[in-house]
């Protein structure tokens, strides 16, 4: 009867273990790709190039469109199931430039020490593996060619496309990014949204492995949504 009433609680030991790796580790919660949208509130009015020309630097932001970067990469259960992780941060700097309708340099830098996901235990990981975080603290994406902005409309979204470089992990690589951007309040505020592709391989990063039983998948992604005050 003893050995019977071991057995049990051993099975029920285990199986409270098995389903606490598979709720940390492999349930599908991360947050929805980060967007920007119009705004209903704005004027609607055309905002004369010229208001938009001059310096910028980054600033928080508020509600669904702060300012906020991370990553977005593909975990592997057991070599079947795959779900999405997503780490973010608000700790971004950076400033714009912009000169007759032109940005002409931009970048902006991201401290990947205070990226946080939903599990701190793959937060505490990429400090020493993967990103590898604690070694290379910042990420970094500056503009290689200047943007030609398009006519824009007061709080309506429009799209351009980036050529620059990413630094990652300490290794600097060419990317286009398609950024979304919008002005608002008459041009007094701007923000921008995109994404970049990442392949681990090309910066040198190896996935991260917790024993061969949750695996990070070679590609990734950079997600942001940055916001620019002039002065």
């Amino acid at each position: 009867m003893v050995k019977k009433l071991i057995v049990l609680i051993v099975v029920a030991v285990l199986a409270i273990a098995g389903f606490g790796a598979w709720y940390l580790f492999i349930r599908d919660d991360a947050p929805d790709a980060l967007a920007i949208a119009d705004s209903t509130t704005s004027s609607g009015k055309v905002i004369d190039a010229a208001i938009l020309d001059g310096n910028w630097t980054v600033a928080p932001g508020t509600g669904s469109e702060k300012t906020i970067a991370g990553y977005r990469v593909k975990e592997e259960f057991a070599g079947a199931r795959k779900v999405e992780a997503a780490g973010r941060t608000p700790d971004v700097t950076g400033t714009l430039t912009v000169a007759s309708g032109v940005v002409t340099k931009a970048s902006f830098t991201v401290n990947t020490q205070t990226l946080a996901s939903d599990e701190g235990r793959r937060d505490a990981a990429i400090k020493s593996r993967g990103l590898q975080t604690d070694t290379f603290p910042e990420a970094v994406l500056a503009i290689t060619e200047p943007i030609t902005l398009p006519k824009i409309i007061d709080g309506t979204v429009f799209k351009v496309s980036a050529k620059g470089n990413l630094t990652l992990h300490g290794v600097t690589k060419p990317t286009t990014v398609l950024l979304s951007g919008k002005a608002s309040d008459n041009g007094k505020t701007f923000v921008i949204q995109g994404s970049a592709a990442i392949l681990m391989a090309d910066f040198g990063i190896e996935p991260p492995s917790i024993g061969g039983f949750v695996t990070v998948r070679d590609n990734g992604s950079l997600e942001f949504i940055v916001n620019f005050k002039q002065g």
